[in-house]
């Protein structure tokens, strides 16, 4: 039986559902439906807010998408979610994320020194305010403004972290099982 959780196992979407599902699949220009979404199958309400932050917060906005990976792939890591490491870990590489770097941001946390500092600033700052989002300080927004962030960017820095710390729940709570695409790459 193929199942997306541990400890949920499938049930037959209704046509609401079927439908919502399809149009996830769509927005993410996917080819199916990530085992994140259809877990939340039995429970639609949440499944409706749970994607538009998501698909706002990742898929839009100033900063690149590249960046925005790279932050939830180092922040997953650093939280041991297993299901958030590999799904972004190939939506980083798919979008030309070295390994060099898909490796520093899963053993270390960070990008490497020999990374951009600029995209290194924001990784940085985004792991510490997931381990303890009172921990920013006024010095930490000012170097992300002398490494040329503008104000909307870090505070896309900031909903990235707090959105990276809060998927990662999601997906271990309900012990997401990982897709074979994502474990293909």
């Amino acid at each position: 039986m193929n199942t997306t959780s541990k400890i949920f196992t499938d049930s037959k979407p209704n046509s609401e559902v079927e439908n919502l599902l399809s149009n996830i699949q769509k927005d993410l220009n996917a080819p199916f439906v990530p085992n994140f979404f259809t877990v939340w199958a039995d429970a639609p309400e949440a499944l409706q807010g749970i994607f538009p932050a998501m698909k706002h917060i990742l898929a839009s906005g100033h900063l690149s998408r590249p960046l925005k990976e790279m932050i939830i792939l180092a922040i997953s890591s650093k939280n041991d979610c297993e299901y958030c490491v590999a799904a972004h870990q190939a939506f980083a590489s798919m979008m030309g994320v070295s390994m060099e770097e898909i490796q520093s941001l899963k053993e270390h946390h960070s990008l490497s020194i020999e990374s951009d500092p600029k995209a290194k600033a924001a990784v940085n700052y985004a792991v510490k305010l997931a381990n303890d989002p009172n921990s920013g300080t006024l010095e930490d927004i000012n170097d992300l403004k002398s490494q040329g962030y503008s104000k909307a960017e870090v505070l896309e820095i900031i909903a990235m972290s707090g959105m990276s710390v809060f998927y990662n729940h999601l997906a271990d709570a309900t012990q997401i099982n990982i897709d074979q695409a994502f474990m293909a790459g």
